[in-house]
């Protein structure tokens, strides 16, 4: 089943960017502190201004473990900037949120998504729906934790602008995501348990990244050559027309970088190289095969002038369009 994106509309936005750590003063109130052992507890409230719900944040060891259960009035945008290096697990449990960052797709999720990303800094939005509820689990590790737990030697983690991001949320996730609400640990033993359970979903995850990636490889590397091919058919279609690899990438559908890249693996070209060779070949055809001065040739594959077209003639054929065409006849 395809998601349908909502639009975002009514939209409150809180800016937490002068806050260098990960902070929720600005839309809850904190309500709660506890301290078990090495182990720290905050819960926060919503205020009433944006709506209701908690937020549950668990801390030991360089890990942060917070449960957020909302019911916002209307759809918020928080603006962040973080420095700080850390791998962060998410579940979206329930509801839906676009994250926005520069250089990069919107990233759009919804009930039952998960990604486990490396984010080694973070300026951007993060935009939650409302009038719905809105549960999820995050799960967030500092670079130093997971060195010393041995977690980046073989490892290759993805970063937000990577493809294939998401991933669904395994039955198997989702009961250790639902023991976290039944925990009744204490002391020494909680912590234990604490840390085994982000041990599991580690690998748990790791392991779902594998799995969507064998089972949707061959799926997706079809409808990406379809793509490849439209661009192809396109520029081919219209060598009048000088297409931008911006354009090109929103008609088919694609990030302009991943377009670039995988035309290069699929043609041995990039967009710009393939498309002049084209238009280059169309131009000894016609030199070769008709009359038409110098201008209209250049014209018809998309140059301004015949100063311009005869320069790329030039670089392309090391010799002049007339001197081509003589040397051919």
């Amino acid at each position: 089943m395809v998601k349908k994106r909502r639009n975002f509309t009514d939209v409150q936005i809180v800016d937490l960017s002068k806050s260098k750590e990960i902070s929720y003063s600005e839309i809850a109130d904190c309500v709660e502190i506890g301290q078990d052992h090495d182990i720290d507890h905050r819960v926060y409230s919503i205020k009433e201004q944006f709506g209701q719900g908690s937020i549950d944040e668990i801390q030991f060891e360089d890990v942060s473990i917070t449960t957020q259960f909302l019911r916002l009035h209307s759809d918020i945008v928080l603006k962040q900037k973080l420095t700080i290096d850390f791998v962060q697990l998410t579940f979206l449990i329930e509801g839906e949120r676009v994250i926005s960052v520069a250089d990069c797709d919107d990233i759009f999720l919804t009930s039952g998504d998960s990604y486990m990303a490396n984010i080694k800094s973070f300026n951007g939005t993060s935009k939650i729906a409302g009038n719905k509820t809105y549960k999820e689990i995050k799960i967030r590790l500092s670079a130093a934790f997971l060195m010393k737990h041995g977690f980046f030697n073989d490892i290759k983690l993805k970063e937000l602008i990577d493809d294939n991001l998401i991933v669904p949320i395994s039955n198997e996730m989702r009961s250790i995501l639902e023991s976290f609400d039944k925990l009744n640990f204490e002391g020494t033993a909680r912590l234990i348990y604490l840390k085994a359970k982000v041990f599991e979903m580690l690998a748990i995850q790791v392991s779902n990244y594998k799995k969507e990636h064998f089972k949707n490889n061959s799926i997706q590397s079809s409808h990406r050559v379809k793509k490849l091919l439209c661009v192809q058919k396109k520029i081919n279609q219209h060598l009048e027309i000088n297409f931008s690899v911006a354009e090109l990438s929103k008609e088919v559908g694609m990030n302009k970088t991943v377009l670039n890249r995988e035309f290069l693996r699929v043609f041995g070209q990039t967009v710009h190289e393939y498309s002049i060779n084209q238009k280059i070949e169309k131009a000894k055809l016609l030199l070769v095969n008709t009359d038409l001065p110098i201008y209209e040739i250049a014209e018809q594959i998309g140059y301004k002038n015949a100063t311009h077209f005869s320069a790329a003639f030039k670089r392309q054929e090391g010799t002049s369009p007339k001197k081509y065409k003589t040397s051919v006849l």
